[in-house]
This record gives structure tokens, sequence and C-alpha cells, in this order.
């Protein structure tokens, strides 16, 4: 019993003993965090919490030093002038990062007791700095700016504040761009919202900024601005299109107040004027735009009817196999239709030869006169001065006379093209073909037969679609097509529009992944044509930044 209690005995004194050496570690632990707590742990802890705060005021400010910028060069269209845009895109950058980030004034508490914001000037230098990049066909927005931000706990160590400083860069392209607005008689109940949204849509750029101008089209286009660019060399989109304004030569807002609606849809002229403009202003870098509004059936070709080689014109007279030469008096310039529907089968429903809008100088003196003129334009004069002449039936019918011309004025071809991914049945995608001809003895397409409606049409219809093939194979320009598709008439050409436009889906079978792609909006209603272009606004606006 005795060696049991000694046992016990023993025992607790080895365990009084290990209490009494933990005892004195730990109270050397405690002596030693306690020294430690004001030196390294406090602010260990202290940075953390004020490395926390630092970062949050960074990203406040770093977002809106981006926003600052991103609405500083949207706003670089406002102004008649560069310096006139610089002061207004300075200035809103400034306002936009004021107002998202708050710093500490009178009453009011600084975001995390944020102060000294400074925005204006960075060492010898301003922080808002707008400038031209012409070169390039970009402005450019770089924004800096910094704020302090008190310290909390690393006052210990003697920093009672920290500088914060975000910078951000924005550009937006320079837009060259042409709007195409079909005025052809199917567009009759649309035509006054057409000019409605239309005006809204070119009072978004601004003159001298941007580059802008207008063609108009029935049977053939013309040129409405900028005006001189109808009876001159073209000079392309210009940036006064909302300043000077006469009756002689309307500025592009007054052009399309006064279109009336007026003959067939020449759209294929109407694309390669829009083009010839854009080349003419010759701005590689910037956003390069065609802008088209059409029911989507184009149905007319302007050609020169006596081309030599062409035989189109049947007949023995002066004028046949004529070159063209800048010759006026021996060229048969005009352009050709189909007259009606586009059942197929018929003999009386090819018409024309008609004088271009673009070439006709008497007919109506001025752009103004011609965008008023609701009557189809008027036959193109025969016998001409020189003897030149064909034979018509019933006045402006061509069912005897004449073939559909192998290629129209611009040299793209009414047979379309067989280089793959083309092939020379395309024009069986069509609305025209599918819906239009269906209704008579739809045969495949024949140049031959000028006075058949269907044949006309298709012909017309291969046109465009090489009229767009050659815009989108320039690549020093890359113009991109948006097309907006009128259906309320009688329906718009999903294929032709989306090929137009380069966009994927049924009826494009030659979408090219390396060419740019535009837009393709199908418009149900006439209340739906001004977001449309609200729509197009955005997508331009999107690719400027």
């Amino acid at each position: 019993m005795r060696m049991q209690y000694s046992d016990r005995l023993d025992v607790g004194h080895k365990v009084t003993s290990n209490s009494r050496n933990w005892n004195r570690q730990a109270g050397s632990i405690l002596v030693l965090f306690s020294l430690m707590l004001p030196f390294l742990l406090v602010p260990l802890v202290g940075l953390a919490i004020d490395a926390t705060m630092l970062y949050s005021v960074k990203a406040k400010l770093q977002s809106a030093v981006d926003g600052g910028a991103i609405a500083a060069a949207q706003s670089l269209k406002s102004g008649i002038n560069f310096t006139a845009q610089k002061v207004t895109a300075e200035k809103t950058a400034d306002q936009f990062i004021r107002a998202n980030i708050i710093v500490r004034s009178a009453g009011v508490n600084g975001y995390w007791g944020a102060y000294n914001l400074n925005d204006t000037t960075c060492g010898s230098n301003p922080c808002i700095v707008a400038a031209e990049d012409n070169a390039n066909k970009r402005r450019t927005v770089s924004v800096t700016a910094s704020v302090q931000v008190p310290l909390l706990f690393m006052r210990v160590l003697g920093f009672s504040s920290g500088t914060i400083t975000a910078r951000g860069t924005a550009s937006r392209r320079d837009v060259v761009m042409v709007l195409v607005l079909d005025r052809s008689s199917s567009m009759t109940p649309v035509i006054a919202e057409l000019k409605n949204g239309a005006t809204y849509f070119v009072n978004q750029f601004q003159s001298g900024r941007d580059r802008l101008g207008l063609v108009v089209f029935g049977g053939s286009a013309i040129v409405a601005y900028p005006p001189s660019d109808w009876t001159n060399a073209p000079v392309g989109p210009d940036m006064a299109f909302k300043d000077a304004d006469t009756a002689a030569a309307p500025n592009m807002l007054t052009a399309i107040s006064l279109i009336q609606k007026a003959s067939n849809t020449g759209t294929a002229e109407a694309l390669m004027l829009a083009y010839r403009e854009l080349q003419a202003a010759n701005q590689p870098g910037a956003l390069n735009a065609i802008v088209l509004f059409t029911d989507g059936q184009p149905n007319g070709i302007s050609a020169n009817f006596n081309q030599s080689g062409s035989s189109v014109i049947k007949n023995t007279s002066p004028c046949t196999n004529k070159t063209d030469g800048g010759d006026s008096t021996l060229s048969m310039v005009g352009w050709m239709a189909q007259w009606g529907s586009f059942a197929s089968g018929g003999s009386v429903n090819g018409h024309g030869i008609f004088a271009r809008m673009q070439d006709d100088h008497t007919t109506r003196t001025t752009v103004s006169g011609w965008l008023q003129y609701s009557n189809t334009e008027p036959i193109l004069s025969s016998p001409r001065s020189s003897g030149c002449a064909y034979k018509t039936v019933n006045d402006s019918k061509i069912p005897t006379d004449l073939t559909i011309p192998p290629v129209d004025l611009y040299g793209n071809s009414t047979l379309g093209s067989g280089t793959a991914p083309y092939t020379a049945l395309d024009y069986q995608q069509s609305w025209i073909w599918s819906h239009q001809c269906a209704g008579g003895s739809r045969t495949a397409l024949n140049l031959n037969a000028p006075g058949d409606a269907c044949q006309v049409g298709l012909a017309s219809w291969n046109a465009t679609d090489m009229a767009g093939k050659a815009i989108r194979s320039d690549a020093t320009l890359s113009p991109v097509i948006y097309a907006m598709g009128y259906e309320g008439t009688d329906y718009d050409d999903p294929a032709l529009m989306r090929r137009l436009a380069n966009i994927k889906g049924s009826g494009n079978t030659v979408y090219d992944s390396t060419k740019p792609q535009g837009l393709y909006l199908q418009i149900a209603t006439v209340n739906d044509i001004t977001p449309a272009f609200q729509y197009v606004l955005a997508e331009i606006l999107r690719l400027t930044m």
C-alpha cells in the first residue's frame, strides 16, 4: 500500500514539475507576444486592413477613369472642329470622374475618406488629354486621376495617408458613311417614316467630325449629298453634311426631307454609287460604311446599252456596238426595269431605256428637283442627235430591240459568278425566284427575254449581288454594309440582304469570315423603322470605339 502510495507521490511529483515548466514557457510566450504586439502583429493586421481600403478606392477610381475616357471619346462628335471637340471631351471626362468617385469636402464624406481628387495637372502636363491621330483616323482621350486616402493602422509606422492613381485611354474611329435610301413606288407607305428615321440617324453624327453622304434611288440612283457629286467628279462624303444649305445645293438633312416616291428599284447602281463615294473620300483606317434601306427586291439595271461587244442592241442602227469613250452622243447609257409584278413568261414587262438621274441635268436642273420628282425618269432620247436609235413598243416597252445587258454600267455581271463559293444558280436563292416568278412558267435565267419581268428581276438580283461582292473585296477601305429590309409592302429578300451584309444565315452560301461583317435587320412595320436606325447607330458607335 505504501509502495502504491509512494508511486502516486512520484507521479504527482512529475506532474507538478511539468506544470511548472509549462507555466514558465507560457509566461515567456506571453511576454514575447506582448512585446511583438505593437511592433509586428498590429502593423501586419493594420497593413491588411489599410491595403483592403486602398484596393477598394483604387477599383472605384479606375472604374471612374475608364468610364470617363469612354464618355469623353463618345463626345468627340460634339463641336464644329477638333478644338471645340477637345474642350467638350476633356470636360466630359472630368465630370464623369467627379460624378463616380466622391471625395471629402464640406459636409461630404469621401469614399473611404478619399480626398484631394486631382485630374487636372499631372506633373507638368494636363491629366486629361484629347488628341488627334490623323494617320490612323482616330481621336484618342487619355485620362489620369489620383486621390489621397487616409490610413488607419499604418499611422503607427508614421504613414498617415496613401496616394492612389488610375489611368485610362479610349479612342474613337472616324466614320465615313453613305446612307442609301430606296424611294421606289413599293416604298410609298413608309416614305414619311423613313425620312423621320433617317433624319434622326444623321443627327447623331457630327459635322466637322464624321463624313457622311447620301444616295437616293428609284429605277436609277443619284448622289444627293454632297450635291456637287451629282454634276462633277465625286469628292466623297464630307464633314459639312449639316451645314450650308440652299435650294440648289441642299445639305443632307434637307435632301432627306425632300424625298418623294418614284419609279423602280435599281439597287445595284445605288450600292455602286455609294461605294464610289467611299473611294473618293479615301479614308483607310476609318470605319467605311454603307447603310442601305430598301424593300429588298431589285428590279432595275443601269448599263451602257451599246457598249462595244455587248450585243445588247440587236438592230443595225448607227448606235450599235459603240464604245463609251466619254462620247455621250454615241453611248446609250440608261436603265431598264421590269414593270408591274415579277410574273414570268410575259413579253411586255421590260421597260426602258430611261435616262439616269445621275446623268440627266436638264430634265431636272438641281438635286432638289430630282428628289421631289415623283414620276419615272424620262425615256432616253430616241433618236439621238447622232442618229442613234432603238426600237420601242408603246413608247417605253423594249421587248424586241434589246437583250438584257450581260454586265451593268459598273461591270457587275447580270449572270452572277461561277467562281466558288458563288455559283451561276445563286439567283435561285432569291425571293424573286422562289415566290415572285413562281406565278408563271418559271425558267432559268435568260438574258434574251428583256420583256419577261421575272428575267429582268433575276438579272437585277445578280447585279446587286455582284455589287456587294465588289464592295466587300476592297481590302484597303474594308467597307461594312448595314442592310435594313422593309417587309410591310411586299417582302424584302433575306438571302440577298444577308449576302450584302456578309451575315451568316439561310441563303448566304458566300459568307466570308475574313471580310467585315455588317448587319441585317428585318423591319416588319412602319413603327419599327426609327428603332432600326437606332440599332444600326449603336452598332456603328460600338465599332468606332
